[in-house]
């Protein structure tokens, strides 16, 4: 008697994926990649702003020590009164100059920012960021230094205002003083400082 062995081969049937398993994997798949995107979006942006935000930071303290300059160097120059150049308008500007005593620039009420908001604008040039003499159309950053000199006292309180991104519009609050409306949010920093006749 013979053994046969006989062998019984199974076949399956193999299952894909249906249409709708398919449209629903992209549907994930793509909404997952949106996410990923608008995320490296908004991180790239953030850090942008930043980036603004700490060049404006230098850029205000700068303003700060060219005011500071500016009145020693008129003491050590010989004046008598460091705060010369202050006289009683507040709307300045402040510029890298080759002659220290010619860097404030102060002027009538014609030269508010509302009313020449050019004037204020930065250009970048030379590894400087400085106050050009024909205002560019358009700039990056604009500072506005308002100083509130008291004569009696020889005390000036200065505040240097960086703002970019405005376009052609300064808030009145800036060209009088007003800090509270210069946030990081708005796009404006500002540093200030109480000088004083130290030489009395």
């Amino acid at each position: 008697m013979s053994l046969v062995a006989h062998t019984k081969i199974k076949t399956r049937t193999l299952k894909g994926f249906s249409l709708g398993e398919v449209l629903l994997s992209a549907f994930v798949l793509t909404a997952g990649l949106l996410a990923i995107t608008a995320l490296i979006s908004s991180s790239l942006r953030s850090s942008l702003g930043i980036g603004d935000s700490i060049i404006a930071v230098g850029l205000s303290q700068e303003g700060i020590e060219l005011v500071r300059n500016a009145r020693d160097n008129a003491w050590a120059s010989g004046s008598a009164d460091g705060f010369t150049k202050f006289s009683s308008h507040k709307h300045c500007r402040i510029n890298y100059n080759s002659n220290p005593l010619s860097a404030l620039d102060c002027n009538n009420d014609s030269s508010r920012p509302s009313v020449q908001p050019g004037r204020y604008r930065l250009q970048y040039t030379g590894g400087l960021y400085s106050h050009p003499i024909i205002a560019p159309s358009s700039a990056r950053f604009s500072r506005y230094i308002y100083i509130d000199y008291n004569a009696g006292q020889k005390t000036a309180l200065v505040k240097s205002f960086v703002y970019w991104g405005w376009g052609a519009t300064v808030p009145a609050n800036i060209e009088n003083g007003i800090s509270s409306a210069c946030t990081i949010q708005n796009k404006c920093v500002f540093t200030e400082v109480f000088l004083t006749n130290w030489r009395n």
